[in-house]
């Protein structure tokens, strides 16, 4: 028969103390995770690329505003015999670029929409298998160590010694 020496049932109560907050730190952080990847993924998809596909066709308003006032400017300095349209050349490049940026924004967004899923994927799955092992075990651990401390008493009880808790019951 196996016997144990048992110096103070008190160490186990204070490990299931310590393993309820650990439960409960893990449990939050899981959460958090998942609320972060899900606030950053929305943030992306809506805000993100909702603004830039607005920002881009508000630059396109303006690059096909530039570019009527271009052609007014080279065709009134035909008749005219000027040569210019330069500054309105000018702007209507710098039009074009901006276009180009926002068209790039929204390839970027998409891109990163694209790179988060597959990396939250990654990351979510072994949070959502902790999450399970939490779920089961920790009701099976805590029980076991309730017994444990209920075996404890028990012996305690009969032995003489004194009870688990400390004589606070």
């Amino acid at each position: 028969m196996a016997t144990a020496n048992i110096q103070s049932p008190d160490v186990i109560r204070r490990f299931r103390e310590q393993f309820v907050k650990f439960d409960d730190e893990c449990r939050q952080a899981l959460t958090s995770v998942n609320g972060d990847v899900g606030r950053v993924s929305d943030w992306l998809r809506r805000e993100q690329l909702a603004h830039w596909k607005r920002e881009l066709q508000r630059r396109d308003e303006k690059m096909q505003q530039a570019r009527l006032d271009y052609l007014r400017a080279t065709q009134s300095d035909k008749y005219q015999g000027k040569n210019s349209g330069v500054d309105e050349l000018k702007i209507l490049e710098r039009m074009k670029r901006m276009k180009q940026e926002a068209e790039k924004k929204i390839e970027n967004v998409k891109r990163w929409s694209w790179a988060l899923d597959q990396k939250a994927g990654k990351l979510i799955q072994p949070c959502s298998t902790f999450h399970s092992l939490l779920e089961y075990m920790t009701p099976q651990a805590l029980a076991r160590l309730d017994r444990m401390l209920d075996n404890l008493d028990d012996y305690m009880r009969i032995t003489g010694a004194p009870p688990a808790d400390g004589g606070k019951s």
